[in-house]
């Protein structure tokens, strides 16, 4: 009588606790794992972070291509030479005062 109620017990539930505990274990996954939403969450950021740091850069890119453009042109910018050769080589003028800046990171 017992036995058979068991029986009777597990036909009924078993299906459902194994389908239960296999989506459980899938969902478990699917938020956890390598290539879970957590991941990607990281990975999202890690590619808006990088994408900011492009940004900066082609920004930067662009300054350095358009100063050495003054530099390359068949009339040398004598200006352009002259603010590379101060920065570059330390050249100063007699009356000039030189005030100096720490760079910003």
């Amino acid at each position: 009588m017992i036995a058979r109620r068991l029986a009777q017990i597990a036909r009924t539930y078993l299906p459902v606790a194994f389908f239960t505990a296999t989506a459980l274990y899938f969902i478990f996954h699917l938020v956890t794992g390598d290539r879970g939403l957590l991941a990607y969450i990281a990975i999202k950021r890690e590619l808006d972070d990088a994408t900011v740091i492009l940004a900066e850069l082609e920004v930067e890119k662009q300054d350095l291509q358009r100063d050495v453009s003054l530099l390359y042109d068949t009339p040398i910018d004598v200006d352009m030479l002259e603010e590379r050769a101060r920065v570059e080589l330390g050249f100063v003028r007699e009356d000039e005062t030189i005030i100096l800046h720490p760079k910003a990171d």
